[in-house]
């Protein structure tokens, strides 16, 4: 359109850019992947797992349920600022025997009355202070494939959607969501963190959870080990680790598998924890690949803005 003899953007044409521009932040933030703080604490457990520096996994949030008591049950990543990633039988815990509309976007407190909330920026969730804060969940949406496969790691992931946007700042960060395809060979060692059970602490007669959010370095096991190791293991959609380095365990569920690929610096959430294969202590653990559910995801997000 010419205006007074120059060129103008119609109206139409400028709304549509401007969705256009909205949904893309949505689905893929122009911003992801970046930890401000990476060194970490001098080591305090056993089991190879080490107390983070506070706020050095910027992605990572705690879940609770109103209906399980104040503490962090499961995990979750941040890879925009309304959504988190978690685990498809974090959000089953959470329902209380209710039946979920699987591969639908509902409320937990309309089927069960509870709530869901994440908490931010968090370290030491036994004494909340600042910088972390709570945002509450506005819907839940389970993989639609997880009914048919539940006993398929693969398959165990989901989305929440928060209330209100989580903007990025030196204590929060977005995740990145993996290309589609990205294979990351055996051998690689990627991060995980988390508030989950510490199966043999210091000075300590019975396992025990920590006050602060804990890493530990993991490694990718061969797709052949996995499959000696893993009844029905598909190595399509689900991917393993070896527990030699360390062991994830209880309260560690839904939280991600952080990788940096190959001559990358974003981190990229490559899966989501869901079991493992010997009581916390070794074997092997098995996580969603998300790399292979990067358009559900997207697609969600876009119909849910």
């Amino acid at each position: 359109m010419v205006l007074n003899g120059e060129h103008v953007m119609p109206m139409t044409t400028y709304v549509l850019m401007q969705f256009y521009v909205s949904v893309q932040e949505i689905v893929q933030p122009q911003e992801c992947g970046r930890r401000w703080k990476s060194n970490t604490v001098p080591e305090r457990y056993q089991n190879s797992k080490k107390e983070a520096q506070p706020n050095s996994w910027p992605w990572h949030v705690g879940v609770y349920s109103s209906a399980l008591g104040p503490f962090p049950y499961c995990g979750g990543t941040l890879i925009a600022s309304t959504w988190v990633l978690t685990a498809a039988h974090c959000i089953v815990i959470a329902l209380q025997c209710s039946n979920a509309p699987y591969g639908q976007l509902f409320s937990i407190h309309d089927l069960t009355g509870e709530h869901l909330a994440v908490t931010v920026a968090d370290h030491k969730h036994t004494t909340r202070q600042r910088p972390a804060y709570n945002v509450r969940v506005k819907g839940v949406i389970i993989h639609p494939s997880y009914p048919k496969h539940a006993s398929i790691a693969g398959f165990d992931i989901a989305l929440l959607q928060l209330n209100r946007r989580v903007k990025r700042s030196s204590v929060t960060e977005y995740a990145c969501l993996p290309a589609r395809g990205l294979n990351l060979t055996a051998g690689h060692i990627c991060k995980s963190a988390g508030w989950g059970l510490i199966p043999n602490p210091p000075n300590e007669p019975h396992p025990d959870y920590p006050e602060t959010l804990m890493e530990v370095g993991i490694q990718i096991a061969s797709t052949p080990r996995c499959k000696s190791n893993i009844r029905g293991f598909n190595e399509h959609e689900t991917l393993c680790t070896d527990e030699a380095q360390g062991a994830l365990c209880d309260g560690d569920s839904g939280g991600g598998l952080h990788c940096l690929p190959p001559n990358e610096s974003k981190w990229v959430v490559y899966g989501v924890y869901s079991t493992g294969t010997d009581k916390c202590t070794g074997g092997f653990d098995e996580y969603s690949l998300t790399a292979t559910k990067v358009n559900w995801i997207n697609a969600v997000m876009t119909a849910n803005p």
